[in-house]
């Protein structure tokens, strides 16, 4: 094959060739070696101009043996159709578990030309390469760059259709392109320039990130009360020197407080790894109802997972923490967890936590009282958190990464639910949404 010119773009015939070596099953790399241009080339066409095949078969592992039934109740006579039959089910099973295709994990491009079953309902949704739709789709694009514009109307109008809800959902532009970047075929940096550039009916000022926010204020040595009680082997050089010696896993504990006047705050534990957060809220905020939360959950995963799980915990020097053999004392006796501190006015030293925090703020703003809400209201919050994509997780959520780092039991004793991408939710009125539940 001649070789290729610097810049020039793909010929139909080249995008044949992608449907052929595709359908091989070869590589990326293979394929841009053979057409003689980078994997990256390969990599945005495949990407940009596959299509996506809805599949609306019931994609639950559980599928053959599933036996249940009438899960909704919506009916005022017993629905006679099987759950697994039904769309609407897997959003409310507490058994549903998402299955995915072998052959497709197994497979790096990203679409199904390669499997036998792509003309099939094999009950997975399938991505196919049609080189012929690739080429129309490519001359539009190289039609509407040179009469100077890059998206026709009709693509605005979809776009907006589908982003600008889930923005003023409290969506960011990352999570909405993790989810939908194939359909919407824009990148991240095209989403954020339309919206802020107002093409859309979504507006800067509905992105969460989007006003910068003052410097933060230095403060002298002496500008916070230091702790009164002396942590003896505790402190942060403590901590550091200690998981440097030991395989451990951290926690991050804090606590996040509503209306002054109030007494109610919720007890913050954060898995920093996944970035999976769990919130428990305390009728008062004081080192009794800490060490009792902790008992709690103790009680609820059982003492060996609750150790499994919370091996180390490092807070900070409020006094709600002051307790520390409280805190570490299992309720069956012995020894649960180990307890370490941030140096004081060093909230950086457990930043993973504080940071998440602001997930919860979207929610529940500062000022916000929380004596009107009870765990239920917490756990639905959390769950809608813990469902959120992030960049840090390349596309994941805490929840899905989570499992990674976490036995299976800990998300079924917790209640953990995992929540549709397109339904999180975090604005105040997520809240609202608990009772019509």
């Amino acid at each position: 094959m001649p070789k290729r010119l610097s810049g020039s773009h793909l010929t139909s015939g080249d995008r044949r060739a992608i449907d052929t070596f595709l359908r091989e099953g070869r590589s990326i790399r293979y394929i841009a070696t053979a057409l003689d241009c980078s994997p990256s080339t390969i990599s945005r066409e495949i990407t940009k101009h596959s299509t996506k095949k809805k599949s609306y078969n019931c994609d639950c592992v559980l599928f053959r043996t599933c036996g249940h039934k009438d899960l909704c109740k919506k009916n005022s006579h017993k629905c006679k159709k099987t759950c697994r039959n039904c769309s609407y089910a897997k959003n409310i099973c507490p058994d549903y578990s998402k299955s995915y295709c072998d052959e497709a994990l197994a497979n790096r491009t990203g679409v199904c030309n390669f499997c036998y079953k792509r003309s099939r309902n094999c009950g997975f949704d399938k991505y196919i390469y049609d080189p012929i739709h690739a080429q129309k789709m490519a001359d539009v694009a190289l039609h509407d760059t040179r009469s100077g514009r890059n998206i026709s109307d009709e693509h605005i109008e979809k776009i907006d259709r589908i982003t600008s809800p889930l923005i003023k959902k409290g969506q960011s532009i990352y999570h909405i392109i993790q989810e939908h970047g194939r359909e919407l075929g824009i990148s991240e940096s095209t989403l954020r320039r339309m919206v802020n550039d107002c093409q859309l009916e979504a507006r800067a000022l509905d992105l969460r990130d989007a006003v910068k926010r003052k410097p933060r204020r230095k403060h002298g040595d002496n500008s916070y009360k230091t702790m009164k009680q002396i942590k003896e082997g505790r402190t942060y050089a403590d901590y550091l020197d200690f998981i440097a010696k030991n395989d451990i896993r951290t926690v991050q504990m804090d606590c996040v407080e509503g209306v002054k006047e109030d007494s109610a705050a919720l007890l913050t534990l954060h898995f920093r790894e996944p970035h999976l957060q769990i919130a428990l809220i305390m009728d008062v905020q004081d080192s009794a109802n800490v060490v009792a939360m902790l008992d709690k959950l103790e009680t609820q995963l059982g003492s060996e997972l609750f150790t499994e799980c919370f091996p180390l915990i490092l807070t900070d020097n409020g006094h709600e923490f002051a307790d520390i053999d409280g805190m570490e004392r299992s309720i069956s006796g012995g020894k649960r967890t180990m307890i370490f501190f941030c140096e004081p006015n060093r909230s950086d030293e457990k930043g993973a936590c504080e940071n998440n925090h602001k997930y919860i703020r979207y929610i529940i703003p500062k000022g916000t009282s929380l004596e009107s809400y009870h765990q239920g209201h917490i756990n639905f919050m959390m769950d809608h958190i813990n469902s959120f994509k992030r960049k840090s997780l390349n596309g994941n959520t805490p929840y899905q990464v989570g499992k990674v780092f976490l036995p299976e039991d800990f998300y079924t004793l917790m209640g953990l639910t995992e929540i549709p991408a397109d339904e999180v939710e975090l604005t105040p009125r997520l809240l609202k949404y608990y009772y019509s539940d």
